[in-house]
């Protein structure tokens, strides 16, 4: 298994493993719906790119997963979206793998500190972030405005490979 981060032109993959995931997923866990990406345009999907790195997991010429980074304009830390493995390769270790690929982008890219938002009750999510050493920071806040549902934030410090000069 490999795990590498798409290019921008790559938007047919993110196409397809994002639909992927949308349709393995309950309504809800991300912030769209397979119904509504599915009619997606390229330019829409170019977009949608456009606003993430996005790395994925490849196995056997099969893209299997994926985790996303999005950036903020200001000082603050990168926060880790997306994340989903197939069910065939669940078990595997994708998961820790492109979550690695994460927090090494945001170590090689300076950042101190890395955070994401996890539904509560997704007890595997949870596990997962646990056990790659992110801890919860107490806020949380609702899904959507049209979702009641809560999720909370996590974080992990990293330490910067990037030495002052």
């Amino acid at each position: 298994m490999r795990v590498r981060q798409l290019g921008a032109d790559e938007w047919t993959v993110a196409q397809e493993i994002r639909l992927d995931a949308l349709a393995g997923s309950p309504p809800g866990t991300f912030a769209s719906t397979f119904e509504v990406a599915s009619r997606w345009d390229e330019p829409q999907w170019r977009q949608w790119m456009g606003t993430r790195l996005l790395f994925v997991a490849e196995h056997d010429g099969r893209v299997v997963g994926s985790a996303g980074i999005v950036t903020e304009p200001d000082d603050r830390p990168p926060i880790v979206v997306s994340v989903w493995v197939d069910p065939s390769a669940r078990g595997t270790g994708a998961s820790d793998r492109l979550l690695a690929a994460t927090i090494d982008w945001t170590r090689a890219n300076g950042h101190e500190e890395l955070r994401l938002w996890v539904v509560e009750g997704n007890l595997h999510a949870e596990s997962l972030y646990l056990r790659t050493g992110f801890a919860f920071t107490g806020c949380q806040q609702r899904c959507a405005a049209d979702d009641p549902r809560l999720e909370s934030e996590m974080f992990l410090a990293v330490m910067s490979d990037i030495m002052p000069t």
